[in-house]
């Protein structure tokens, strides 16, 4: 048989468990949220729109335009380096402005026609905090 202490922390957590969420949704309350999406794409022929996009809006930007990652010759390298820097870039200012990140999420996506995966996107999600 267990013994009384156990059924009482049982109990005790069981009362408490209840409470997390509220707790969270309090601490929800006391910041600010913010969403970078930076969108690479992933088009031949250098034919695709890359942009990084802010909500809500960053120092009065909504969008802002990349460069595309490809050219008609393939992989464009300096392409990739100046989108690379331009997105520390945006770290740095945010980080710069309070803001804390807190997840980052990577995503992709590939289309394909005809047996083939000519385009796709490369999608990076950035969530920020700042506290009120």
């Amino acid at each position: 048989m267990k013994s009384p202490i156990t059924r009482f922390a049982f109990l005790l957590t069981l009362l408490l468990l209840p409470l997390l969420p509220h707790r969270a949704a309090a601490q929800a309350g006391k910041y600010t949220y913010m969403h970078m999406t930076t969108i690479e794409s992933v088009v031949a022929g250098g034919l695709g729109r890359s942009r990084v996009l802010f909500t809500p809006d960053f120092k009065g930007q909504k969008e802002v335009e990349l460069e595309n990652l490809f050219s008609l010759t393939g992989i464009n390298m300096k392409n990739v380096r100046f989108n690379e820097e331009a997105i520390l870039r945006f770290l740095g200012d945010l980080n710069a402005e309070g803001w804390e990140l807190v997840q980052a999420t990577p995503l992709t996506q590939t289309l394909e026609s005809a047996g083939t995966t000519g385009q796709g996107i490369f999608m990076t999600r950035y969530l920020f905090r700042k506290a009120r």
